[in-house]
């Protein structure tokens, strides 16, 4: 029994060891971009590019990001850019997916998101959607 339970707790070290946080995923996707600038009025934004302020989230938190990306865009006079992360099965993420999109769309906002899964080396790696 102690056998059992030994090799069922390395087995979940396993799992852990592979789940990375929002600030890793960061890192990767960001990479050769300026990361984690506090801006004048006292927010942080996740990484800017010459042309874009860009927000880092979990799908499931889509809306919050919408929110946020347009807050340091204007902050940095640059455009609202999303890194969605898949951290939950693909059929929810496309869920997420596609309530951004019906959101973005509606509102006519001219947001980039990318949808990017655990796996992706990189942003290139990533879905890429203009609005």
């Amino acid at each position: 029994m102690r056998y059992i339970l030994a090799l069922m707790l390395a087995f979940a070290g396993v799992q852990f060891a592979h789940a990375a946080t929002e600030s890793e995923y960061r890192s990767r996707f960001c990479a050769g971009m300026q990361q984690e600038r506090v801006l004048p009025n006292g927010t942080r934004v996740d990484c800017i590019t010459d042309h874009m302020a860009i927000e880092v989230d979990w799908t499931h938190k889509w809306a919050e990001a919408i929110g946020q990306s347009l807050l340091y865009a204007a902050a940095t006079e640059k455009l609202p850019a999303i890194i969605l992360v898949c951290k939950v099965d693909p059929a929810g993420c496309l869920k997420h997916e596609y309530l951004i999109s019906e959101a973005v769309a509606y509102w006519k906002l001219p947001i980039t998101v990318w949808l990017c899964m655990p796996t992706d080396i990189s942003l290139s790696a990533c879905k890429r959607r203009d609005y």
